[in-house]
């Protein structure tokens, strides 16, 4: 059995496990969206009515569910108590929601409950009970923001497009919040089944870096600020040539990218509670691609270059 520390918050151990940067196109849908919550306070009696809602789409390993998920966690409740002291309410403002697979609209509500801190509900209860559950929730705990991702759950399902979109439109009518939906290119097909959807939820796009530019090059040093080096190993500085290894080793996609710096620096034995800092030499960048081939595995590039090419 792995004896497993529990790492304290300042070490290097902790920040490396913990690497979660965002960059501008993120930091985008986050402003989007405390713009509509902003607008949404100040709304009353018919102009509350309807709320705007977005989709976010990219390619798997951009950042979406990760970026969606700090939105989240950068938007916490507060605990409400009633006048006379005797209830309390846990508020989540922003609620993440992964679409059940397979995709059924009673498992849609059963999971909302959960996000909501509802235990499951049994397997025999009815589409209609386990609706009110959930709509009972969002009102109680003033949900504004539903973020529902991996939309394309829906496409493998037995539930017809048109039922799934409605179920989701009738979610955000009847509960009156703000929705977003996160999917591959390949959801967009949901969007577009008919003038309302396509109208409903404007798309945001999130794709990779596909250059290794000076875009790419800042999220990098924002890594390394959020690593809080006692020394600059340049990881954004094209000079040291890190930025482009990086870029070839990862297509991009900061879901690659993020894992391939944590297994280094796990190569590197910062987990083992050596707690040293990492000067790069042949011998570290050796230490990398060990990490690139423990992360990507035996994949071809060829054959990943062509799913990646398909949004997959």
């Amino acid at each position: 059995m792995i004896d497993v520390k529990e790492p304290e918050e300042q070490s290097l151990a902790y920040r490396v496990a913990n690497l979660n940067v965002s960059y501008p196109k993120i930091e985008q849908v986050w402003h989007v969206l405390d713009s509509i919550r902003t607008q949404n306070k100040y709304k009353e009696g018919t102009t509350n009515y309807g709320k705007r809602h977005i989709s976010v789409i990219g390619p798997s390993g951009v950042g979406k569910s990760q970026g969606l998920l700090k939105y989240e966690e950068l938007n916490k409740g507060i605990t409400e108590i009633s006048a006379d002291k005797t209830i309390e309410v846990d508020t989540m403002p922003v609620v993440y929601v992964e679409l059940p697979d397979p995709f059924t609209i009673k498992e849609l509500y059963q999971h909302i409950s959960h996000a909501l801190g509802f235990p499951e509900l049994p397997q025999r209860i009815s589409i209609g009970d386990a609706q009110r559950q959930a709509f009972h929730l969002l009102r109680e705990q003033k949900v504004e923001v539903l973020i529902l991702d991996e939309l394309d759950y829906i496409l493998s399902s037995n539930v017809t497009y048109k039922a799934a979109m409605n179920a989701i439109k009738k979610i955000a009518n009847k509960a009156n919040i703000t929705l977003v939906l996160a999917g591959t290119p390949e959801a967009e097909e949901l969007l577009k089944i008919n003038f309302q959807n396509y109208r409903r939820y404007p798309k945001m796009y999130i794709n990779r870096f596909e250059q290794c530019d000076e875009e790419w090059c800042r999220l990098l040093e924002r890594m390394e600020e959020s690593l809080a080096l006692q020394d600059s190993i340049g990881l954004g500085d094209p000079q040291t040539k890190l930025p482009q290894i990086l870029h070839s080793m990862s297509f991009g996609l900061l879901g690659i990218l993020t894992p391939i710096i944590q297994e280094m620096y796990s190569l590197l034995g910062v987990f083992d509670g050596v707690d040293k800092e990492v000067t790069f030499t042949s011998d570290t960048l050796e230490v990398l691609k060990r990490a690139y081939q423990n992360i990507n595995g035996d994949l071809p590039r060829d054959e990943f270059t062509s799913m990646l090419g398909k949004g997959y």
